[in-house]
Parts: structure tokens; C-alpha cells; sequence
């Protein structure tokens, strides 16, 4: 049984001439490679991402077997072939070939099925396919060539953005999708009392989406939609709320300086405690003090 393999190793497996690899260039869930391949049958391994092949130039007829019997499509420029990923399978073709890899990493098609449904995943599965006639992956295939020749102003921005557009993409053309069931009544009542006991012991540190998510185990963005319906307000929001009954409370306590106050609270320091603690009340800590 082979370990999933990573894009970048995946020329260990099928022999080729590299002729573009975006693996150095920071890129998060999204990878760019480019081989000129001889005639050749080749067992490929199971790999960690999903791959999408941009065929460049050339006709070949190109044969793929998984389990059964050998299947056959003739691919020209600008056809596609797409391979699962963690699945084995072998392909053979007759012809000397130039072609683009996409990868997509299972996070990233996972992620943009999330926000797409508003539902956290029970499985998402992805069929080989030797060829489709898709227009639109050429066209995502040529904005990555032109971020891999010469970085643009606001590259990674880009760069995320076209990795959601290329695995919405490929989960409404592609994808089979289940939904995990969700009991909201129940999920209403452990969200509230877990989250809020998180957010009272931790409210004097940074706090952050992620981690206020996985208290209940749900992915950032089913969490948010559901913290909003459950408490009426956004996470943020809550936790500027509650920072401010905390200051509140502490500024009764006459002897405590400001800044002790802030730092409690979780503010990064006393002018941060001022701006949050007036844009609310419309007073400064310290007139709220001398009110009290």
C-alpha cells in the first residue's frame, strides 16, 4: 500500500521532463506543475491531492484502467482528464505529450463544499474521468501560468481566490456530495453553554475563530452562521461584549489602574480599552469610573 503522494513527488512515479512546478511558491492548497511525457504505461499512486490534467498540445489516445477493464479516449489541446485522489490506477498512451497539472488539496474542496452548503461533510468523492469538455479549466489553467511567470500585485489574495473558483467548480461539475445530519435544537443548547464557558475562561487572550469552532467541533464558517442565529450577534461581536461587562465590572474596583483593567479584559492595551469601551458607551473607562 503506497503512502499518498505529494505533487511534488509524483515525477518519482511517472518519469517526464519538468517544465513548470509552483510547489516553492507559497501557494496554500493549490499547485501548478508541468511535464512533457514520452509514450508510456504507468502505474499512478495513490495521491494526497486531487489532480487535473490540461492537455497542451497534440492528439493521443489515452487508456486508464482502476480495477477493471481498460478504458479509451482520444484528447487533443485544451482537453481534460481528471484523477481522484487515494486511488490507484494505471494509464498508458502512445504518443509524446505536453500537458498541465492542476492539484487541489482536500482542504480546499472540502472548505469551498462547506460554504457552499452551510453544512458541515459527512464525504465528498471525486470520479477519474479520462476525458471532460470543460471551457472553463483552461481558462483557470491560464491565469495560474501568467501568477507562475511573473507574481502580480496581491498574488496570494489571488491566488486563494482562484483555488475557491476552481474547487466550486469542480464540486458542482464533478462532485458527489454527502451532508452530515444535524439535530439544530440540541447543537443550539451545547453551542451556547460551551462556547460562552470558552469565551469567559479565555476572554483575557486572543481569541480566535478557529479555535472558538473547533470547542464545538464545526469548520470556521458553519460556525459563525450558526453562532449569529444562536446568540444574534457575530463571534467578534460577542467577544467585544463581553470584554466590556468584564471592564465594567473591574472598574468598580477603584484601585485597579486602567491598563491592569485592559490587560484582564483582552484588550492589546489601555487605548484599545478607551476606543472599544467609548465607541460602545460614549465615555471613557475613566468617566464611566468617576459615574459609578
Amino acid at each position: 500500500m503506497h503512502d499518498l503522494i505529494p505533487p511534488e513527488q509524483i515525477k518519482e512515479w511517472i518519469p517526464g521532463r519538468k517544465t513548470a512546478d509552483s510547489s516553492a511558491m507559497g501557494w496554500r492548497g493549490l499547485t501548478l506543475m508541468g511535464y512533457h511525457y514520452g509514450s508510456i504505461e504507468v502505474e499512478i499512486p495513490p495521491m494526497r491531492d486531487y489532480m487535473i490534467v490540461v492537455y497542451q498540445e497534440a492528439d493521443t489516445i489515452m487508456r486508464r484502467r482502476c480495477s477493471g477493464p481498460w478504458q479509451a479516449e482520444k484528447l487533443g489541446p485544451g482537453a481534460v482528464s481528471l484523477l481522484t485522489r487515494g486511488e490507484q490506477s494505471t494509464w498508458q498512451w502512445d504518443d509524446a505529450i505536453n500537458v498541465k497539472h492542476i492539484y487541489l488539496s482536500h482542504n480546499a474542496i472540502s472548505d469551498a463544499a462547506t460554504q457552499i452548503f452551510d453544512r458541515d461533510l459527512a464525504a465528498i468523492s471525486i470520479d477519474d474521468r479520462i476525458r471532460s469538455s470543460d471551457s472553463m479549466i483552461p481558462l483557470y489553467l491560464a491565469m495560474l501560468e501568467r501568477e507562475y511567470e511573473g507574481a502580480g500585485v496581491g498574488e496570494n489574495l489571488f491566488i486563494d481566490a482562484l483555488r475557491t473558483q476552481i474547487a466550486v467548480h469542480i464540486i458542482r461539475n464533478y462532485a458527489n456530495i454527502e451532508i452530515k445530519e444535524v439535530r439544530t435544537g440540541a447543537l443550539g443548547s451545547i453551542l451556547r453553554k460551551v462556547v460562552s464557558e470558552y469565551i469567559e475562561e479565555t476572554l483575557c487572550d486572543g481569541i480566535h475563530l478557529e479555535e472558538l469552532a473547533s470547542t464545538v467541533g464545526l469548520s470556521p464558517f458553519h460556525f459563525s452562521r450558526k453562532f449569529k442565529s444562536e446568540f444574534g450577534i457575530t463571534p467578534h461581536a460577542f467577544v467585544v461584549q463581553r470584554r466590556i461587562e468584564r471592564a465594567k465590572s473591574l472598574l468598580l474596583t477603584r484601585n485597579m489602574p486602567l491598563k491592569v483593567v485592559a490587560a484582564d479584559c483582552g484588550f492589546s492595551d489601555q487605548s484599545h480599552l478607551n476606543r472599544t469601551f467609548r465607541k460602545a458607551l460614549g465615555m471613557t473607562p475613566a468617566e464611566y469610573r468617576r459615574c459609578a
